[in-house]
Formats: C-alpha cells, sequence, structure tokens
C-alpha cells in the first residue's frame, strides 16, 4: 500500500506540478521505501529548488533511465482531489516504520540498559512522536491572526513582572518575562549559585513563588547559604555550627518569619530529569524556576554527549514556551577564555554544546578580571566581580560591576554600563 501511495503522490506532481510545494515541505527522501521513488522525488525535488518547471519532460532529461515510470506516473492516480490524503499515508507509513525501529532497538539493548534507561529512550521515542504530530497540526498563524494576539497582548492588564531585584540589570532585561531562558555561567566556584539564590531570594520578597532545582547540595547546605545572606554571618562558620546561642535565635526567628511570607520550594535531586521537571512544575506552579546547574541534569542515551545535552535544552525551552515560565539555567563556562590576553567572557565559552546559545533568550557570564584576593575574606571585604549580558534577544547587550562578598554569599550592585 505504501508504494502505490508513494507513486499517487509523485503522479499527482506530474498532474499539478504547483503540488510539489506542499510535497517538497511534506515528505523527505526518506520517507519513501523504494529506491525508484526515492529518486524519482529527488529529482522533482531539485527541479523546483532549482526553480524549473516540474513536469513529465524536464524529469525524463533528469531521470532517462526511468522514462518508463514517469510515464506511468499519472495512472496511479485515482484523482487529484485525494492528494493530500496520499502524502499523509506516506508520512504515516514512515513513522510507523521509524517505531518500529526504534522499538526493536530498545528492545535489544534492554538486557545490557538498566530500566531507567529504557524508560527514558521510550519516553524520548514518544515526544519525539508527539513533536511529529503537532508539527502536522500546526497551521502557523496568519498575520491577521498576530494582530489580533499583539492587540490583545497590549490590552491586558499588565501583570508584575518576575525582577532580579537588580535595577541596572532589570532595565536591560524588562526583567524575566514569561515563557524566556536566561543562562547564567560562571566557571567552578565562580558564584553561579551564590548569585542565583540571591536572584531567588530577591523574588521570594516580592511575592514570586520560586521553584529552584539543585543537583548539587542538599537542602542544609542552600540554606546555610540563605542564612548566611540574610544574617550576615560568616558562611564557614554557620557551616561549622560555630555560633552563639544568641546567634542561633536570631537565625531561628528570621528564618520562621521568611518561611511564613516566603515561597520557595527546593526540588534537590542528583540527577534530574525533565520529566521530573515538568512533574515538580505541575505541583508547585511557581511563577520562575531555577535549574542548579544544567550539565548536571539526566540525559537521553546519545553517542554524542553535545547533543544529548542540546535535546535537554531543547526540552526546557520548549517547557519555557509551553508553559510561559521564566526559567534560569546555570551553566558551567569553559576555560577558553583562560588562553587569552582579554579575559571578558564571549558566547563560544558557555561549555559543552551550542544549543545553550540558541535557546536562551538572555545569556550572562560572571567573571572576575585581574587577580584574584589571596586568602578567605572576611569582615566586610569584597571583590569585584563583574556580570556580562552577552546575549538580549529583547534588547541590548552590557556590563554590569557588582560586589561579590562570598563569606556572606551577597552580591551587591554597584555600576552599569548599560544606560537602556
Amino acid at each position: 500500500m505504501s508504494v502505490e501511495s508513494e507513486m499517487a503522490v509523485l503522479g499527482c506532481v506530474v498532474l499539478d506540478g504547483e503540488f510539489i510545494k506542499d510535497v517538497a515541505n511534506a515528505l523527505t527522501p526518506e520517507m519513501f521505501t523504494h529506491d525508484t521513488t526515492r529518486r524519482v522525488f529527488e529529482a522533482m525535488v531539485a527541479q523546483y529548488r532549482a526553480n524549473g518547471p516540474v513536469d513529465g519532460v524536464t524529469l525524463v532529461e533528469r531521470l532517462p533511465d526511468e522514462k518508463k515510470i514517469l510515464l506511468q506516473l499519472a495512472g496511479y492516480v485515482p484523482t487529484t482531489r485525494h492528494r493530500f490524503d496520499y502524502v499523509k499515508i506516506v508520512r504515516d507509513a514512515w513513522r510507523r516504520r521509524c517505531i518500529c525501529t526504534a522499538a526493536a532497538e530498545i528492545a535489544a539493548d534492554a538486557p545490557i540498559c538498566t530500566a531507567q534507561e529504557s524508560v527514558e529512550r521510550l519516553r524520548n521515542l514518544v515526544a519525539e512522536q508527539d513533536a511529529l504530530t503537532r508539527a502536522e497540526g500546526d497551521s502557523g498563524v496568519s498575520f491577521a491572526q498576530a494582530v489580533d494576539h499583539f492587540l490583545q497582548w497590549m490590552n491586558a492588564p499588565k501583570g508584575a513582572p518576575a525582577k532580579s531585584g537588580y535595577g541596572a540589570l532589570d532595565r536591560a532585561t524588562g526583567g524575566f518575562l514569561p515563557g524566556t531562558v536566561t543562562v547564567l555561567s560562571a566557571r567552578s566556584g565562580g558564584g553561579k549559585t551564590d548569585f542565583a539564590l540571591n536572584l531567588a531570594l530577591h523574588l521570594a520578597r516580592r511575592k514570586k513563588k520560586v521553584l529552584y532545582c539543585s543537583m548539587e547540595m542538599p537542602d542544609e547546605q542552600l540554606m546555610q547559604r540563605v542564612a548566611s545572606q540574610l544574617m550576615h554571618i560568616d558562611g564557614t562558620r554557620i557551616r561549622d555550627r560555630l555560633l552563639s546561642d544568641e546567634e542561633k535565635g536570631d537565625i531561628e526567628r528570621v528564618l520562621c518569619q521568611f518561611r511564613e511570607s516566603t515561597r520557595i520550594q527546593f526540588c534537590v535531586e542528583p540527577r534530574l530529569s525533565v520529566d521530573r521537571v515538568r512533574q515538580c512544575i505541575e505541583l508547585y506552579q511557581p511563577d520562575i524556576l531555577f535549574i542548579d546547574h544544567i550539565g548536571l541534569m539526566e540525559r537521553p542515551s546519545m553517542r554524542d554527549a553535545y547533543r544529548a545535552l542540546g535535546w535537554v535544552s531543547n526540552q526546557l525551552k520548549q517547557i519555557a514556551l509551553d508553559t510561559g515560565l521564566p526559567i534560569v539555567e546555570l551553566a558551567q563556562m569553559n576555560r577558553q577564555s583562560d588562553g587569552r590576553r582579554d579575559k571578558r567572557p564571549r558566547l563560544a565559552d558557555l561549555r559543552e554544546t551550542g544549543d545553550l546559545e540558541q535557546d536562551a533568550d538572555y545569556v550572562l557570564f560572571l567573571w572576575r578580571d585581574g587577580e584574584q584576593p589571596q586568602g578567605r575574606l572576611s569582615g566586610e571585604a569584597w571583590t569585584d566581580i563583574h556580570l556580562t549580558l552577552a546575549k538580549n534577544r529583547n534588547g541590548r547587550t552590557g556590563d554590569f560591576r557588582f560586589h561579590w562578598q562570598p563569606q556572606y554569599h551577597t552580591f551587591m550592585e554597584v555600576e552599569s554600563k548599560y544606560d537602556g
């Protein structure tokens, strides 16, 4: 049945050359099961891409050895009125073949894979097929519809966006806008988690529900940093529990007050999956999501680790678009800047995959220039740290300077080269 449908599709193109526009967008060579129909399809598409007429004469010139079959194609078409049905039959047959092949590979590998790995591969298979189904049903948005959507958005009551609490940064980005992805990158030990927790606390004070997913620290360690920020007590003393009874009482009092007015949910798991992220979002319904950090997330089984992380990035971007939720992804920065005279980070310094840059609406780099202070800071000492907005899909890039007090896990905004 599939070969007959393939011949019917090609016959419709011979009878109506304009139909090649739809066929070229809907089908690919791998969807054809027979070598002859695949070659004819490729010749039709090549002729169309070359802006030439697609008919029996031009096709015979391209494929003289297939003259007999080309002249017979029209006879495989009962009626051109069903031409889109023939295309759908070819696509559906190809999808069934892909599903059978993938399922067979998963079953064959099952004895050497863990149950979780097999389940994750099955989920990926379903996700791919769901994406194809959505693509087939998506006819796009006309300009008139886009105008209606824009006017509806423009005249709707203005909700309060999720603001970072740092004035210059908020002027540059507009805050964490719905459906956007922000990548916050730094070297290991460069302050990513401290800065992210500063943002989370600022947002929580503004009555935003925050979901913070951590794959590096248990909630006790995260709360050590929170307590250090709130109480301005050296984090090492809190870690080692070198606190007076008065300090312990003050911490308990402030945290209990903060607990009643703050809505932060920690999700602490060593290898968080995309599906688990979706579950947490559905359960908690946050206003903003933090991923700390994306490089530790569970990835699909792929030979290419870069593609696997790229898939995770793509999925998180889709979640942001589907839910309207702003997502902040922490990411490692590679060591390429070490060999450069100019230490200012570049987008290429994002570690492991280019998909992080492509999927992000904003890319922020935390970095330090020049010699760093020796030893641990104490008292009111601080170190200069730069925050570079290297990508801004909704505006200009810029640079911001902060004082970082790692002993209190605190960032204080100093000045900005961004004037809006």
